[in-house]
């Protein structure tokens, strides 16, 4: 019986954590744009394959480029994530340090992975 109870207290500790560490696991906001938005271009891979370079300023603008189109975009920071805007997207994301570079999420989706 205390062996259930122990385990039973450990299981509720387990998942009272989860959301705590899925937090830790993303940069602020902050960070990440002053770590990305540095006007070098970054290479960027989309969840379908496509693949792009991405550049973003310091000043909230930025842009794409890809092997038929170039776009600009903005970004801005709105709450945890670095939201872009541009004619053939618009999306918020959170980062998080990989090797390599930066993997982005919507939501709970992986998204661009930036790398140089």
């Amino acid at each position: 019986m205390k062996t259930h109870l122990r385990l039973a207290m450990a299981a509720v500790a387990v998942l009272a954590a989860i959301p705590a560490l899925a937090a830790e696991r993303f940069l602020p906001a902050q960070k990440a744009t002053a770590m990305i938005a540095d006007g070098a271009p970054w290479s960027a891979n989309a969840p379908n394959g496509r693949s792009f370079k991405l550049t973003l300023n310091k000043d909230g603008t930025g842009g794409v480029q890809g092997t038929l189109f170039s776009q600009s975009v903005t970004w801005s920071v709105k709450g945890d994530a670095m939201c872009l805007s541009g004619t053939m997207m618009s999306k918020c994301l959170r980062f998080q340090e990989v090797a390599g570079g930066f993997q982005a999420w919507e939501g709970d989706k992986p998204d661009l992975k930036l790398s140089r």
